[in-house]
Formats: structure tokens, sequence, C-alpha cells
């Protein structure tokens, strides 16, 4: 007798719901118009009538994953020596804390940074956030996949990309179809308002980084 698979497949309907969304971010200072450090805006256009309908006026939105690298410098020379930044001091990134200015009833952040704060923090709500446990991964660079070395001994990162998966399940947050929306990078311990960017640790205020970004986004028919 012949055995018969069967797999539970989604309607039509419900995955008519369902877009995923990718965002490339080339923040660099080569561009002609220089982007806000930190602080990554891209338009969000319905892609359905879904996505511009009253019936869906919120979603569930997941962050998939997260690949960031340094670009080339001037006349394609590779950025080598490069740290994740606040525009200032440099600091090690081993998480991210990813947020969109979507609105979002369900996240909060909180932050125990200074002694006061011990055991209470100071909490942030109201918008899209996502954990992202990053690790740094040999991509290669301009003259190709190797590992590069900085001061004849330190292995440069300009040759490898912070990569990483969302924690979590989604999020129920506003419809963000139709708006321009608004990335920022931050680090789960730094204080509320504080923005990541990547750059050449030889000038903390010039922005290197790539920046690749994929969503899943579900509308969610109103009650």
């Amino acid at each position: 007798m012949e055995s018969i698979n069967s797999v539970n497949v989604l309607s039509i309907d419900e995955e008519r719901l369902k877009f995923r969304v990718i965002v490339g971010i080339d923040a660099s200072a080569g561009n002609a118009v220089p982007l806000d450090v930190g602080r990554y805006k891209f338009d969000l256009p319905p892609l359905t009538a879904f996505g511009n309908s009253n019936h869906y006026r919120q979603c569930h939105i997941n962050l998939d994953g997260i690949s960031c690298t340094a670009q080339s410098g001037p006349g394609g020379a590779a950025n080598e020596a490069v740290a994740w930044t606040n525009g200032v001091g440099f600091g090690k990134v081993a998480s991210l804390e990813v947020s969109l200015d979507v609105p979002s009833s369900g996240t909060l952040a909180n932050k125990q940074i200074l002694p006061a704060e011990t055991g209470t923090g100071t909490n942030a709500i109201g918008r899209f956030m996502q954990l992202v446990a990053v690790q740094a991964n040999l991509v290669g660079n301009n003259a190709g996949t190797r590992v590069s070395l900085v001061g004849g001994n330190d292995i440069g990162l300009g040759s490898y990309a912070w990569q990483g998966e969302g924690f979590g399940e989604a999020i129920m947050c506003a419809n963000p179809f139709g708006s321009t929306c608004e990335i920022t990078f931050k680090r789960p311990d730094m204080a509320h308002g504080t923005r990541l960017h990547i750059a050449d640790i030889g000038n903390a205020a010039i922005d290197v980084g790539i920046y690749s970004l994929q969503f899943t986004i579900t509308m969610i028919p109103n009650k």
C-alpha cells in the first residue's frame, strides 16, 4: 500500500497578508547626500490594497535578520580598522537593539546604566524594537575574501560583517505601509536616544556602514 504524505498549507488569503521587506542602506561618506548617522529612513509604499485599507490598521512585524559591514573608502581603498561608535567613542557590540518608528504598545526597553538606576532602570516604550545578537563573520573586502591585517598583527574588521537573526516572535504594531519609516541602531545597555553606526577608528563622525535588514510584516484584520 502506498503511503500519502500531507502537509498543512495556509490559505491563499492568509498568505496574501504576509509581506517581506528588504532594506539596504549604504551610509558611506561617498553618498551625494550624506545620511544622518545612526538614523536611516526609507519609504514603505503599500504593496497591495491590503496595506492601504482601513480594514487592516495593525500588523505583526518581525526582524528576520541583519548584516552590517564597512564600505570601501575613497578611491576604493578598504576601511579595515572599523568599529561601532556613537559618534564620539568606540565600543564592543555583542547585540544590537534595532528600532523602527512604527507605533507599538507591545515592546519595552529597560536601561540600567547609572548607579541611581540599579534595580529600576529607565524605560522606553511606544515603538517597534527587537534584539539581535551579532557575530563578526568573514565576508572579504575590496581585495577579495581574505583576513586583512591592521598594524601588522590585528585582524581588520573591515573584512567582516556583523550578522544575526532577530530574537523572539513578531510583535503587534500599527500599519506602517504608506509612510516613511526610520531605523535606528543602539546597544541595549546604552542610554535611550543614543545611536550607533560603523566608522573607521580614525574618524568616529563619518558613517562608513552598509546595513542590510529583512522584515516580515503580516497584516491583521480589524476585529
